[in-house]
């Protein structure tokens, strides 16, 4: 699975079920904890602080660290970095960035590895009244909620309709899609500043299906 909506809802359901997530620390032992916010669009995860004192520490002072969760009879693991100390809803928290790989093991079956790469992008043309720019298309779930990238600050709200973006697609002719803009996000790209869009694609659902099949490798 290449998108990482889906790794976000996983993610989610995980911290709305209060599963107790886990990680192995060398230097001390066993760090358990339950996810208790998952946020796409800053782009971070937090877990609670763990009772002992030295595993908090631990965790804080690693460059990176795999997290287990056993989530409605599935184990799951996945990697994440940059853990910081953060307040969140009045207690104290250590926050890590979204992770972007997700390993799945069910029943005794290989693990099923779920990553976001980043070369995972369309280019979208996108009209907005008599203006027009570029951006582009770089997640997409599977119910057509999805999120597009411009290189750059553009003058766009949250509730507008861009109507009749065309993006091209490697195997046919290019998608005519409308997208509702949900979210507009100030952000830094590689040392640049641009804008992350959260949206929702409204298209044909053949067409819609054939956009969600270059992020979601299967659909069955």
């Amino acid at each position: 699975m290449r998108s990482g909506i889906e790794i976000d809802r996983l993610l989610a359901a995980m911290a709305d079920d209060g599963d107790p997530v886990s990680a192995n620390l060398p230097s001390s032992g066993l760090f358990v904890s339950r996810l208790v916010c998952v946020d796409p669009v800053r782009q971070h995860i937090r877990v609670s602080c763990a009772e002992q004192k030295r595993a908090n520490s631990a965790l804080l002072a690693a460059r990176s660290v795999v997290l287990r969760c056993n989530h409605r009879g599935a184990r799951y693991a996945f990697s994440t970095t940059g853990a910081r100390e953060v307040v969140h809803d009045s207690e104290p928290a250590i926050q890590l960035a979204l992770p972007t790989r997700v390993l799945a093991v069910q029943h005794g079956r290989t693990p099923k590895q779920m990553q976001v790469p980043d070369f995972v992008e369309l280019d979208c043309q996108v009209r907005m009244g008599l203006l027009a720019f570029d951006a582009k298309l770089i997640d997409v779930g599977l119910d057509g909620r999805a999120f597009l990238r411009h290189e750059g600050v553009i003058p766009l709200c949250a509730g507008t309709r861009l109507s009749g973006a065309r993006i091209p697609h490697p195997h046919r002719p290019p998608i005519a899609v409308d997208i509702d803009v949900r979210q507009v996000i100030p952000s830094i790209h590689e040392g640049r500043r641009i804008t992350r869009i959260g949206c929702q694609l409204r298209a044909e659902p053949a067409d819609l299906e054939e956009l969600i099949r270059l992020f979601i490798l299967d659909l069955q």
